[in-house]
């Protein structure tokens, strides 16, 4: 069987799937389902969540949570 994401069900590489895989064998997103950044803070145990803020000018800034307060 052709490894694919558990997520979306795209077709991945055996590698891909074996290093990018979590502790639980499974393989959460792929490139096709979500973007390098969003799968990096997943790895990382970080918590994705968009949060629209306002610069001094009053322009609004959309960032993605990440950052340290």
């Amino acid at each position: 069987m052709s490894p694919q994401c558990d997520n979306c069900g795209a077709h991945v590489s055996a590698r891909y799937y074996r290093v990018r895989a979590g502790n639980d064998g499974q393989l959460h997103a792929c490139p096709e389902c979500t973007n390098p950044a969003t799968r990096q803070r997943d790895a990382a145990g970080v918590e994705t969540q968009y949060v629209v803020r306002s610069n001094a000018d009053g322009e609004v800034i959309t960032t993605d949570g990440g950052e340290q307060e």
